[in-house]
This record gives structure tokens, sequence and C-alpha cells, in this order.
């Protein structure tokens, strides 16, 4: 270990406590034979380099590791724990590919006979404590990616090896990359309030039931929310629109800001806010074929046919008169044009006086895209001087070079980073919902005298009702046990809450029944099942089948995790605040969510879809069976719906409740009249349940939003039992979730990439994947904490804030270059020496150096050993 100061980057602490592997799994036999640097005909090299153990990369890894081994083996804290080597056999090596001035660098810890590599600390980890702790080696014992087959992130996540997220307030959240180089950290009350929140909260209950409107529903929906939700969910809609008005975008620059170095930190994209979404026509010439289309690639648009076609066109009333039609249609194809209508958007691109507009298959959500490592530090390699700080004058075109576009692009990072961390409630509401009490059994009052007159009088009528009215309670109590019991007249408890149609997440827009994905994996929710939720879903036959083959036939396919291993969504149905005791004593106020739950399957899994479902007892691969809905599950007073109502429970009577009397039936046959009636009675939690959304008005003969549709080879399935839902923390929801956005043009190169197993694509890229459900939303969210009232405000503070760091920033860099400047300007400069000197040669005095017989070479020598 004298090797320590080599490295400049990573070295061994001072008297380290090393730790050694008793047993291991190693084999050279597993180590790369592309070890010898080769550049090829196009100047690239692909080898692996073998690492020293003492070199800064091979520290690096001993010191991580070795100090979360001495956590998990309860070492004396103190020491600083590290590796002392390798499991025999094992050897790091350095990954070398690209070209060859600058090749990519990717380290893999290599030699397990049960691991290709180990690509990172965390993946290690796991499998280097069953080394130090299992004598016998048994696989099983093992939690590693590798033996236990389980994703790294879950892995990570439980043994606590996840870092520490940095909070928004100062720059990006976590998932989306780096922050913009210069933002400056502050520290504020609302960062303070971060820190002092307690846990999410989430629960299931039944859902509460809507109060039947008499004359129909008197609120608004917000006509905002209905043209999003129908323009991007309706059935009938062709060209759908899946961002909205005020998103944060990403917008492909066409052509992009080379960079310093190329294509590979150049400037690709640029963040903006949608402003308008409008539809472009446009007339095309037709193909020649008649069998061939003339839509566009992407989805984007859509073609208005002719009558001749026929497609777009609505049914036409019958006509005697067919040579008239079918003149006009002989007519109509002779046009040699058709009509292409595409979606653009213009967006306000952030940090300069600017709008793009811009096709839709031109921008990304702001959650699918992070300015490159490569990108952030060629911002910071250009000198102060070449920036161009004076933003407001800034317009990108072809001719832009990278040093006038690194300020403005840095300032619009910022913003958007800013911007992500805000978040605000929207369109609040009244909602009304009735919770029905606990039947009682009571005695039937004794029947009334029959009226022997048949010409009695309306007025006589009434007057014995009311008299019967009254002395119902005191007869009712007056009867005895033995009397045979009738059900109460029940009234239900009404509460008023406020709800909110819509909310600002971040960079996105979310309204009430839309799907949303959360942060949990299906894993985390009941993975054995519980009470009213089904157990996770597992794997279809065919996936059993292709991963037998992929195991050579082994059988074992125990490890497939199915639905338990991917997102899980939430139909928002519910937004409204409560009151929650803080850790101090005192009360605050917090968001939450309400809706059903719902998971992903493969396309062929044949199990239980969830509907009548949720006993979730069964099997735990998702197979429940049908449970009683009339009969009640009681529901715990923290679950209702927010509202302090003491112990009511919102679950159904198990008895029928009395029909309201018929004044049409005469008196004396009123209590007959009502028993009647009573086994026609519908018990409320035998209805369909009613979307609270439904008390809104919406427009005439428009249908119910359906489910969006889902990942290619997946379908959604129901977690919950049909009438329940899910009650959960605002702070849970990871964001929108994006039909078929792996297959969107701009992201094809980034998922061609991600699926290399080869390279480890395929786990780096969790977090596009969780964009469609496909990994947990924990890869990818949004984590606002920012509550600001209006979208608005959130913009003008986010810019401000963005602009004063940046400023400071420069500010900075300046200050250093002033100081760098003097410091070499403080040296005085060489001075001539005079006339009289360089002209008089006799005046420069000489050195006179002794005449000896050694070679003149060793003068220094001696002069040191006489010294």
């Amino acid at each position: 270990m004298s090797a320590r100061g080599v490295s400049t980057g990573h070295v061994l602490p001072a008297n380290p406590s090393f730790i050694d592997f008793p047993t291991s799994d190693g084999d050279t036999d597993q180590w790369p034979t592309n070890t010898t640097r080769v550049v090829d005909s196009e100047g690239h090299v692909n080898f692996m380099r073998p690492v020293p153990l003492d070199e800064s990369l091979c520290i690096k890894w001993r010191c991580e590791v070795g100090a979360s081994l001495a956590v998990r083996l309860h070492k004396p804290v103190g020491p600083s724990y590290v590796l002392r080597g390798w499991p025999e056999g094992y050897q790091m090596f350095d990954h070398n590919k690209g070209p060859v001035g600058g090749p990519r660098h990717d380290a893999y810890l290599m030699g397990s006979r049960h691991a290709k590599r180990f690509r990172s600390v965390p993946e290690f980890i796991p499998h280097a404590l069953w080394l130090l702790t299992d004598p016998t080696l048994n696989r099983a014992n093992c939690s590693c990616k590798y033996c236990n087959r389980k994703p790294q992130r879950e892995i990570t996540a439980s043994m606590g090896l996840l870092p520490r997220r940095p909070t928004p307030l100062t720059g990006a959240p976590s998932t989306r990359g780096q922050r913009a180089p210069g933002a400056s950290a502050s520290t504020s009350a609302s960062a303070r309030q971060v820190r002092d929140r307690g846990k999410p909260y989430a629960s299931i209950r039944r859902a509460p039931r809507p109060v039947k409107q008499p004359a129909g529903p008197k609120q608004n929906m917000s006509r905002e929310r209905n043209a999003d939700l129908r323009t991007a969910y309706a059935e009938e809609m062709e060209l759908r629109r899946w961002f909205r008005d005020g998103e944060l975008l990403w917008c492909a620059l066409n052509p992009p800001i080379l960079g310093l170095t190329g294509d590979k930190d150049a400037i690709t994209f640029w963040p903006g806010l949608v402003e308008e979404a409008k539809i472009k026509s446009e007339a095309v010439t037709k193909p020649k074929s008649s069998d061939e289309t003339a839509e566009k690639a992407a989805g984007a648009d859509i073609v208005m046919t002719d009558a001749a076609d026929g497609s777009n066109e609505a049914p036409a009333a019958e006509s005697s008169n067919s040579t008239s039609k079918s003149t006009y249609n002989d007519e109509d194809k002779q046009v040699p044009w058709t009509v292409v209508q595409t979606l653009w958007y213009k967006i306000k691109l952030l940090g300069i006086p600017y709008s793009y507009n811009i096709r839709a298959d031109q921008v990304l959500p702001y959650q699918a895209h992070a300015p490159s490592d490569e990108l952030i530090q060629a911002i910071h390699r250009v000198p102060l001087e070449q920036m161009n700080t004076n933003t407001d004058a800034f317009k990108p075109s072809a001719t832009t070079q990278f040093a006038e576009a690194a300020a403005p692009f840095a300032l619009a990072v910022q913003i958007a980073a800013n911007l992500a961390g805000y978040w605000t409630p929207t369109d609040d509401w009244e909602y009304k919902f009735a919770i029905p009490p606990s039947p009682k059994v009571v005695t039937p009052p004794p029947s009334l005298p029959a009226f022997k007159n048949d010409s009695t009088s309306l007025h006589a009528v009434m007057n014995a009702s009311m008299a019967y009215n009254a002395s119902l309670s005191e007869s009712i109590s007056a009867a005895g046990p033995s009397a045979p019991t009738l059900p109460t007249l029940a009234h239900t408890q009404t509460i008023t809450q406020t709800r909110f149609q819509g909310l600002w997440w971040g960079a996105e827009r979310i309204w009430t029944d839309e799907l949303v994905r959360l942060k949990l994996s299906r894993g985390q929710v009941a993975p054995q099942g519980a009470e009213n939720i089904l157990p996770p879903a597992g794997p279809s036959r065919k996936a059993i089948e292709y991963a037998r083959t992929l195991d050579e036939g082994s059988g074992d396919c125990e490890d497939i995790m199915g639905a338990a291993g991917r997102g899980l969504f939430m139909l928002l149905e519910g937004l409204y605040v409560v009151d929650v005791p803080k850790v101090n004593g005192s009360t605050g106020k917090e968001c939450r969510a309400t809706g059903m739950l719902y998971e992903l399957v493969d396309e062929d899994w044949e199990g239980d879809t969830g509907e009548g479902s949720g006993s979730g007892k069964e099997n735990g691969k998702g197979k429940g069976k049908a449970t009683d809905q009339s009969s009640g599950i009681e529901t715990p007073a923290s679950s209702a719906n927010g509202v302090v109502a003491g112990s009511i429970s919102v679950e159904a009577p198990s008895g029928s409740q009395l029909a309201n009397p018929n004044p049409a039936v005469p008196v004396e046959g009123t209590t007959s009249d009502v028993v009647s009636h009573t086994d026609s009675i519908t018990v409320p939690g035998q209805t369909k349940a009613q979307s609270p959304n439904q008390l809104l008005s919406h427009p005439i003969l428009s249908s119910p939003f359906s489910l969006p549709p889902p990942p290619e080879g997946f379908k959604f399935r129901p977690v919950l039992t049909p009438g329940y839902e899910a009650v959960i923390s605002l702070n849970l929801i990871a964001g929108r979730y994006y039909p078929r956005l792996l297959q969107h043009p701009l992201l094809q190169a980034c998922v061609e990439k991600a699926l290399d197993v080869e390279s480890g694509g395929l786990v780096e890229a969790s977090q596009l994947w969780a964009l469609e459900g496909l990994t947990p939303g924990f890869n990818n969210t949004m984590d606002p904490v920012r509550w600001r009232s209006t979208r608005v405000a959130m913009i003008r503070e986010a810019d401000k804030e963005a602009r004063q760091g940046l400023e400071e920033h420069w500010r900075a860099r300046a200050r250093e270059k002033e100081e760098r400047d003097a410091i070499e300007t403080s040296y005085l400069p060489l001075q001539p020496l005079p006339d009289s000197v360089t002209g008089d040669a006799s005046a420069i005095p000489t050195i006179k150096v002794p005449e000896t017989n050694v070679n003149p070479m060793e003068v220094d020598s001696l002069e040191t050993r006489e010294d």
C-alpha cells in the first residue's frame, strides 16, 4: 500500500482497518480476453484494461464496499474499513470503448462464477456480504441481483444504499440529473418545512356515496379540464393532444447548437412552456395507389379523407337517386389532393424572449430528458468573456455558436429546475357525500283504529296522521322485547368537503379522472394480498415459457416478479386538504388524493381481472375470489375522507331502509304499505359506485373518460375491491402517465441504447421505463415541495431566483479572473541591462572556475560531496 499517493482522486484513509474475504466464488477463467489495446481502422478502441489494486478506481470501490460491510457486520464505529483486496479470482477492469482520443470508461468487477460482471458498488455489496457470512456459499442465501434475480433498485432501497436526494429547492429534482452550472444554494423556511414533514399517508377505505342531486349539477366542470381530458382520452379523438397549456416541455432544436467537441455536448433540446396548441391543415397530393394512405409517422397526423373514401364522413341519408350519387363519387375521386391535419405547439422558450412553433412529435415531457454531463461540463469550460450574459438579446438560429448560447441555456435549465419544485391544487368545488348510520332494531307501534266512515275528510286524515307520527317514538319505546321488529327510518349524515379538479405538480398539469404514476412499486402494496387488496399478479404462461428458454429449461421460474416489479397507478378521482398533527403538537395542512389503484399485467395473463374480487388471501398470484358487497366492512375513522366524524362508518347498512310513506294510501294502511315495499328497496352497497366528479356539469351526451392505452404487451388490472378507494398523501404521486411514450421518434436512440444488454443499459435506463410504468415510479418522479397559489407566481419566482443565482455566479467568476490577472501582473518583468554594461564587455563580472582534472559534467557532484 505504499502507492497510496499515486492517485489524485480517491486515496486510502489514514490507518485503515482491512476486511479480508475468507472464501470466494471467483474463477480467473471468467476474466475477459480482450485486454490488449488495439486501434481499429476507424480510430476506435474496445478493450478491457486490468486496474491495479492501488489505482484510484479500485480504492473508491474498496472504501465504499468496506464501509457498507462494516455497518452490516456490526463492526465498532470509528475506524475506516477498507477491503484489503478482492475475493480470490476477482479483478477490476476498465472497459475502454470509443474514439482513441476520448473513449468511454466503464468499471466492471469480474471473476464471479455466478455473475458475469458487477457494474457498481451497490451491485457488489450484497454479494460481498454473502461471501463474508456464508461459508457454505449457498447461492440461495445471496441477495444480489444476479443470485436473487430482483431489480437492483429494490435491493438498493431495501439495504438503505440509496444516495441522499438533494432538495429541489436549490435546483432540479434529483431524478432530473445535474442542476444548472452556477446556481446558488439557499436555505429557506420552505426547506426546513421539508425536513419536518412526517411519513406519507396511505389507506384503503370504502368510497363515500355522493349525495343525489335532485335538480342536476349546479357546479361547473373546468372548461380547461374538459378540453385537456377529452383531447387526450376520448375514444372518438383521432388527433390526441397530450400536453397542456403551461406545462414544461423539452423542444427539439432544428438544427441543434453544436458543442465544443461536436455532437457529444451539443444543445439539442431547450426547455419551454406550452402557450398554445393548434391544428394546422395542409393540402397534400394523394398517393398514386388507392391502397396507400397519407398518414404521417409517429401518430402525430391524421388524414381527412374525401367523400369517396368515406372513413371520416358522417353517414348520409338514403337517396333513391343512385345515379347522381355515383356521379358525385366519380367526380370527387378526380380531386388530386387531400387535407392532412397536424398538431403544433407554440412554446415560450425559457430564459429568452422567444416563442417557438413546433410539431407535436418534436417535443418531449420534462421527465423524459436531462442535459448530459458532457454538456454541463462544456458550459463550465466556456470563458466568461465569451459568454453572452445579455440573455434578452439572444435568439437561437442555424449560425448560433455554443459560446454565445451557453449562458442563456444555463439560465433556461435553472429556471426549469426551479419551476419543477412548485405545486398547487386548482379549481376548487364543493363535494357533498352521505354517510349512512348503522340501522337500529325497534318494535312497531300499535296499529291505528280503522276509520268507519268512508267519507272522512282530508283534514281529518291529516290530523290523524300527524298525531300518529307524534306518538311514534313513544309507542316504539313502550313496546316489549317480544314484539316483532322493523328497521327505523334511517337518517344519513351529509358532509360538505372542498375538493379540487386539478393540480400543478412540478412541470406537469394533472387533472382528476386521469391515470397517474405512483412512486411505489406494486410489490410494496400488500405483496401477499390483504383485505380489499388483491395480491400482485404473477407472470403469464408465455413469460414463464420464455424464462425457461433463457434458463435452458431448468424449470426454476419462481424468481419471475410479474406485476410486483412494475409500477403502480392511480385513477385520480379526488383531491382535498385535511388537517394533520405535526411532530411538535401543532396542526398543519396536507393535500391527499383518492382513487382506484391499477397494476400492469401481461397481456396474455389469465388470472382474475379484479372485477368483484378483493379478499386477497388466496395464493399471492392475483387470483382472488368474489366477495359480498352488501355485508359492509367497517372503515377506520381516520380514513373518513379526511373529515373528523368520530367513529362514523361508511359501510352500507345490513338491513333495508323504510320507504317514504305513500300519501295516496289511507292512514290506516300506511304501515302495512311501507312494510310491503321494504323488500324492493335497493341496498346502497349493492349499487354501482358513482364517481364524485359526476356531480359536476359536463357537456351533453359526453361519455366518461376511459383509461388510456396500456404499454404494448400489457393490460391494466384493478387492485382494490370495487366500491373501495385508496387515500394517499400527495407526495406519493410520481407524475403523469404517458401512453406509448417509448415509441416517440426522439427517444428511439435512447431506447435502442438502453436495450443493449451487454452494456448494462437495460437497468441504467430505469428512469425511462418508469414513464410508462414498466419500472416503479421512484425511478423517475416529480418532487415539488414549494407551494404557490398560481402558475404565474411559480414562473415569476423561478425566473427571478435563477437569474439572481447565475448573476452571482458570473460575478464570482469575474472576481476570480481579476484576482488571477492581478497576481500575474504583480511579478516585475525582466529589465534590460544598461548600455554602459552591454557596451563594455570588461564590465561584466566573470566567474572563475578552478582548473581540475575531472570531467566538467561531474562538477556538481564533486561540489556536493565536498559540502
